[in-house]
């Protein structure tokens, strides 16, 4: 028997050590994965739009949170006159995709809106819930969380135009203490993004259903 404990504990060790190394090889996969699905579905992306998708996903809406009555009716307004822009600008966007390796948020094109898909309300609720009690990276876990993801961009696609310049502003921003940034103007020209993010948890329960609701309809 005590001859067999030694062996117990070793062969425990193994498969722990193996599952360790499946979920951070998983992870890479799903770095992987995005980058991939984001430069092909978005070719004119730079790397700040990348960096902005993986910051979506670890981040989400938080930043945004009104404070106060007042504050939440300037919100509410900023959303109403980004919806007809939206309408005008003829958003190129899917009308939802997860962001970042992880999905913990959603993207959700103002158009779901505009094509009565969404209503507005309901969106702007999900929005006002998406902001709250969600973990938050400390400033070194993102600035290691990023670096993981850049090395993989750039084993994937050395050549995105603009690569080493915006790598030197992405790391100064964030050596300052910055973390937020806007989609790149190239990628703003191509593809007139208008969204929001809503937690992944919230967008299945509320908006997922009327997104199902309209694909029977087509039926």
């Amino acid at each position: 028997m005590d001859r067999i404990k030694p062996f117990l504990f070793y062969l425990v060790s193994f498969f722990v050590l193996c599952s360790l190394q499946s979920a951070k090889a998983q992870d890479t996969a799903s770095i992987r994965k995005s980058v991939k699905y984001q430069m092909t579905v978005y070719p004119a992306s730079t790397l700040c739009d990348l960096y902005k998708n993986f910051f979506q996903d670890a981040y989400g809406p938080g930043h945004l949170m009104p404070v106060g009555d007042e504050a939440e009716a300037k919100m509410r307004k900023y959303l109403r006159d980004e919806c007809e822009k939206a309408r005008h600008d003829t958003t190129l966007l899917p009308y939802y995709e997860q962001t970042g390796a992880l999905g913990n948020f959603v993207r959700v094109s103002l158009s779901s809106v505009n094509d009565g898909i969404i209503p507005f309300d309901t969106l702007f609720s999900a929005l006002l819930e998406s902001m709250k009690n969600n973990p938050l990276p400390s400033q070194a876990e993102w600035h290691k969380i990023w670096n993981g993801i850049c090395k993989e961009i750039n084993n994937l696609y050395p050549n995105i135009e603009s690569f080493s310049k915006d790598y030197q502003y992405l790391k100064e921003m964030l050596n300052q203490g910055h973390f937020i940034i806007h989609h790149s103007e190239r990628y703003k020209s191509a593809y007139h993004p208008h969204y929001r993010l809503i937690r992944k948890d919230i967008f299945d329960q509320r908006l997922m259903p009327l997104f199902d609701n309209k694909t029977r309809k087509k039926h």
